[in-house]
């Protein structure tokens, strides 16, 4: 497993600086109110794809895997042919009925007309980037995705300097069409022998019935995950009336999205394995794998949370070129639910790869209307505070059913340490300290009390988790093998 998590990380570093890169720069080379208003229209076409793309990619990383598991491996295709066609045509219809309705929307008072035109495409190429990057997945290819991941980066990249040195508004716009086209081309190319458009329903109707299933389930749950990421841009613009506060917003949400990378790096290896393992009718062996996979995450996103909470100032100064009280005290809240909704990645994935999806749409429903509760109640009043304080709702809701519902359901048994207490009191402690000075030299001297203090907590388990990882990198890197999966037999 540690090979394709390390090829998943390097592949969702490409894509994550993507975004990082261009918040970042464009907020400092063009008014922050052409960053906001320009977040708010790409916004709303990732928003629309939310409702369907994800979910039928998820339909092809969970049943392409659990064909294979069950030996079934035509069923694949079938299911994943009909999937593109649905995801095309729905793209296609969603765009025009969009544009045409654009008007309506208000979106023609906040965008220029080339800017529109620029990442009106979006909806189409980020639901064929959703659902494509699915499948690389579903069949195995992660190899490739690192490479088209890449390709497409490069591109981004290019098209992105080419519009800062330009100064155009325009040409600023067009980075992630760009990046979307690339992508979609490249994966039609990669994954061309898995289509098979003749006879693609022709005895798999008891499967589609549980395909279907899953795909609503799974619609909710992208709607009321990244949809209200989303959708939290766009109410902070609309509720504020004010662009600059919606762009400060979004920096933050973009800047931080870098911290998803272990965590959706696991997601999307051990979603197809589970998968396999449920196909077979081995669920405890799936338990078994999302539990392994549990600890050393929680260990990296502590430390991750709690050097980013006591160096606050300085990331704060990095990502928004600015600081303020309100900005840092918005930083400080948003990354406490990151960390912990991303901490209960292993239980969620685990409850998606089995027959409780259902559970966790429901969780994602309730949350999420919380969500949008606390975003028309506090934004008007405070608003950055309150765009976060929408967010954490969300976030956090979603971290605790997930791991409440899997130990109840599936008993699942991750743990997380004699010192996780101690680790939290210290991170909130020192945060606090760091704070009161805004000098450097303090803050970056909490910081090492900090590490001093985790490595003490946490040595037996580092020291476990450094062993298997060191035995499994020599085993992937000299013996040319595929890494072993049960980690204890390692011992």
């Amino acid at each position: 497993m540690f090979g394709k998590v390390i090829l998943t990380g390097l592949a969702f570093i490409a894509f994550g600086l993507t975004k990082l890169v261009f918040n970042t720069l464009v907020i400092r080379r063009f008014p922050p109110a052409f960053l906001g208003n320009l977040n708010q229209l790409l916004s709303l076409f990732l928003l629309v794809p939310l409702v369907y793309a994800p979910a039928l990619g998820q339909v092809i990383s969970k049943f392409a895997s659990e064909f294979v598991g069950s030996d079934e491996p035509h069923k694949s295709q079938q299911v994943f042919s009909l999937s593109f066609v649905l995801v095309s045509a729905i793209s296609a219809l969603s765009t025009i009925l969009v544009l045409v309705f654009f008007p309506h929307l208000g979106g023609s008072r906040v965008v220029d007309r080339g800017a529109l035109f620029g990442l009106a495409p979006m909806l189409l190429l980020y639901s064929l980037y959703t659902f494509f990057k699915a499948s690389y997945y579903g069949f195995d290819r992660i190899r490739l995705y690192l490479f088209n991941e890449i390709i497409s980066s490069i591109v981004f990249f290019a098209v992105l300097a080419a519009a800062l040195i330009a100064r155009s508004t325009s040409l600023a716009a067009l980075p992630f069409a760009s990046h979307g086209t690339v992508f979609a081309a490249t994966a039609i190319y990669h994954l061309r022998d898995q289509f098979r458009f003749r006879a693609m329903v022709a005895g798999i109707a008891a499967d589609l019935h549980r395909c279907a299933q899953f795909f609503f389930a799974t619609v909710v749950i992208s709607m009321t995950g990244p949809g209200a990421f989303h959708l939290g841009i766009i109410l902070t613009g609309r509720l504020t009336g004010d662009p600059v506060v919606a762009a400060y917003y979004s920096v933050l949400l973009y800047s931080l999205q870098p911290l998803n990378l272990l965590p959706l790096s696991l997601v999307a290896v051990l979603m197809p394995a589970i998968s396999r393992h449920h196909g077979a009718g081995q669920t405890r062996e799936g338990v078994a794998v999302s539990e392994r996979a549990f600890r050393p995450l929680f260990l990296v996103m502590t430390l991750t949370w709690g050097c980013g909470a006591i160096l606050g100032w300085e990331v704060v100064k990095v990502i928004a070129g600015t600081t303020s009280v309100r900005l840092i005290v918005a930083y400080e809240i948003v990354l406490f639910a990151i960390y912990l909704n991303l901490t209960s990645a292993p239980p969620s994935i685990l409850l998606n790869a089995t027959r409780h999806v259902n559970v966790l749409a429901w969780s994602g429903a309730t949350t999420a209307l919380a969500a949008v509760g606390v975003w028309y109640g506090a934004i008007p009043y405070w608003g950055l505070l309150g765009s976060a304080a929408g967010f954490a709702v969300l976030q956090v809701g979603r971290g605790v059913w997930a791991l409440v519902a899997a130990h109840r359901l599936l008993e699942w048994r991750g743990r997380v340490g004699r010192g996780a207490i101690l680790t939290a009191a210290a991170i909130v402690t020192l945060s606090a300290l760091s704070l009161t000075s805004g000098r450097a030299a303090f803050h970056f001297a909490m910081a090492a009390v900090f590490l001093a203090l985790f490595t003490c907590f946490h040595a037996m388990d580092i020291k476990e988790h450094m062993v298997r990882l060191v035995a499994e990198i020599r085993l992937y890197a000299t013996r040319g093998i595929k890494p072993v999966e049960n980690l204890e037999n390692w011992r």
